[in-house]
Formats: C-alpha cells, structure tokens, sequence
C-alpha cells in the first residue's frame, strides 16, 4: 500500500511568540513558588476521609449482615445505631472546622466532642504555633450551652 504524500507530512507547526513564552515561563515559576500541599498534609486532609468513610461503610455492612444471619432485628437496630454514632463522633474529632461563613445559633442543637478537627489545617497550625486548636471567636461558644 502506497500513501499518500499528504499523510506523511506533518501539519507545520506554529511557532511561538515571546510573550507566550514569558506566559509560561511565569506560570511555571509561580507554580515551583506555591507547590501546594504535602503529601501527608493531602494524605491527612483529604485522602483518609474517603478511605475512614469505606472502612465505616464495610464496619456497617458486617453487622447488619451479622444480625440479619442471627435472625434478631432488635440488636440489629441498636448496633447499627450505636456504630453510626461512634462513626459519626470519630468523624467530627477528626474533621471537624470551624464554619466562619455561618452565623452562630441562639443555641446549640448537638455539642461536638472537639472545636477543631485533629486532622484540618487550623489543628496543624494552631499545634505547630505552640498552642491548643480552638474554634474562632465569632463562633458561639458551646460551654456558654451546657
């Protein structure tokens, strides 16, 4: 098989201009100043998120799976719900920030174990800073509630 002149020539390419050039070269520049997040701080801030919510969710279906063989839809009931809770207690201690956009309420409809997350960027910060992670100060404080 024979082709065609026109298929073997490449399309001619345009050359580029200097302020393209400077365009990325400034890009490049500003992206090696501002890298971005560290793998442990992506591992801690995001990734482990999904993968404690896949692990809640394989915790979840083993005990109702576990219940509903034993025939007993009681138990089933009060140890879903009871693991849900403890789920949703080590979710908050870990993930918990503080919503600065929202103001705060006249009062407290659930009482969080933790005003910050361990694991958000203001618990890190706060630590690395030499002190305790609090909440911000225009937030209610929950101990004004209890």
């Amino acid at each position: 098989m024979q082709r065609s002149r026109l298929e073997l020539e490449e399309p001619p390419r345009p050359e580029p201009s200097a302020s393209v050039l400077q365009t990325e070269l400034e890009e490049k520049r500003r992206a090696r100043e501002m890298p971005g997040p560290s793998w442990k701080e992506w591992l801690y801030f995001t990734a482990l998120k999904w993968w404690i919510g896949i692990l809640f969710l394989i915790v979840d279906s083993w005990i109702v799976v576990t219940f509903l063989e034993a025939g007993s839809t009681i138990e089933l009931i009060a140890a879903t719900a009871a693991a849900v809770f403890l789920e949703y207690l080590l979710y908050v201690y870990l993930w918990r920030r503080p919503a600065l956009e929202r103001r705060p309420r006249a009062r407290a409809r659930r009482w969080p174990p933790v005003e910050v997350g361990r694991w958000t960027p203001e618990a890190w910060a706060a630590r690395a800073a030499g002190r305790r992670p609090t909440a911000p100060t225009e937030a209610a404080d929950p101990r004004e509630f209890l």
